[in-house]
């Protein structure tokens, strides 16, 4: 038929054309169900292949785990063993250190003791009160260091500026109580400096300063013990404090360790090389036949589709060149095929030419 013009053709032609028209849509239907059932089968295989593997990959961990158990449980051991003898070490080395502050630091203790017991008797026999030897006394009455300017202030501004303060945020306080606080403070501070200085400083003077040499002397003694016991702490040398037998202890468990290391890396490359293949042989060798079936299955109709999607597109050409050409693509239809021949079969026309230009005269 592509050999000859089908305008030319009777109501045979067109019954061919219909019959073209209907093959090429049960092919391309036979084609669409093919490709679906092609996507169930690469679907089916798919996951059939990942069931095995994950089944694989749970096998091998499970019997991994189980050969790494034994040797995961006797590491845990030695490290809370090495963990105790740490602990030991860290106490014994503790209390070394400690002993050695205090053999190092005990004259400047005895030092310290002897001269506190110097200004006790000193304050004892001239019978000044050890008052006088405080911090907050030096601070107000013989003022030197910073430290001594800074309590002072304290003082001043927690007697002249924190207490009014507080008094005048309550409610409705007077003002002539606001006077008559300042009033009592000032009267009280002239009579007790005037007090203590005569009854302190004016007669004990001279022991009261050398009470405060020694008491300055007592903190540079502390200054010197607190530097002895920080270079003790940070001194790296231990061997006077007795530790070699938890580090032997400590090594020796940390060589145990290793061993277990060592032994479970072998017992691993064992697995690797005897048991983790056998597993992998088992399941594959349980699960292949099906699995290979469904792959020659899925072969057999992927190469099935191959040749509806060749067999497709000859269909589709020769329609193109051999129908469409001649009658237009809008007529190389099932429907106005059928059309065209009920015009020829009632005599309406002889040749497809003619039937054509009936429909078309038809339809203006």
């Amino acid at each position: 038929m592509a050999e000859q013009n089908i305008l030319a053709g009777d109501v045979n032609v067109l019954d061919q054309m219909i019959n073209d028209l209907n093959v090429h849509k049960e092919t391309i239907e036979r084609q669409g169900r093919l490709a679906e059932s092609i996507g169930d089968i690469a679907k089916n295989t798919k996951e059939a292949q990942q069931a095995v593997q994950d089944e694989i990959d749970s096998r091998v961990k499970d019997s991994s785990d189980a050969v790494c158990a034994g040797f995961d449980k006797a590491i845990a051991g030695d490290r809370e063993k090495l963990k105790e003898v740490q602990n030991k070490r860290d106490k014994a080395k503790l209390a070394g250190v400690k002993e050695r502050i205090a053999a190092e630091t005990a004259h400047i203790h005895k030092e310290n003791e002897a001269l506190k017991n110097q200004v006790k008797d000193a304050f004892a026999q001239e019978n000044i009160p050890m008052f006088c030897n405080s911090r907050i006394y030096i601070a107000l009455y013989r003022t030197k260091r910073m430290t001594d300017v800074l309590i002072y202030l304290l003082c001043i501004a927690l007697v002249y500026a924190a207490v009014p303060f507080l008094l005048s945020v309550i409610p409705q306080f007077p003002l002539w109580g606001m006077i008559l606080y300042y009033v009592v403070v000032i009267l009280i501070q002239s009579f007790t400096n005037k007090m203590i200085v005569e009854k302190t400083l004016v007669r004990h003077a001279e022991t009261i300063d050398m009470a405060k040499k020694l008491k300055e002397q007592i903190r540079s003694n502390h200054k010197k013990m607190k530097k002895i016991a920080k270079n003790i702490k940070t001194d790296s040398n231990e061997e006077m404090y007795g530790l070699h037998e938890f580090d032997d202890k400590m090594n020796e468990i940390r060589e145990d360790m290793k061993r277990i290391e060592q032994e479970k890396e072998k017992a691993l490359e064992d697995f690797e090389m005897t048991v983790k293949p056998d597993i992998i042989a088992e399941i594959e060798g349980r699960e292949n036949e099906r699995i290979n079936a469904m792959k020659a299955e899925l072969d057999k109709k992927s190469a099935e589709n191959l040749k509806l999607e060749n067999l497709i597109k000859e269909q589709r050409i020769y329609i193109s060149s051999n129908y469409e050409a001649y009658l237009g693509k809008e007529y190389v239809t099932v429907e106005k095929l059928t059309e065209l021949k009920q015009v020829m079969i009632s005599g309406g026309a002889a040749t497809v030419a003619q039937a054509l230009a009936v429909y078309r005269e038809k339809h203006l």
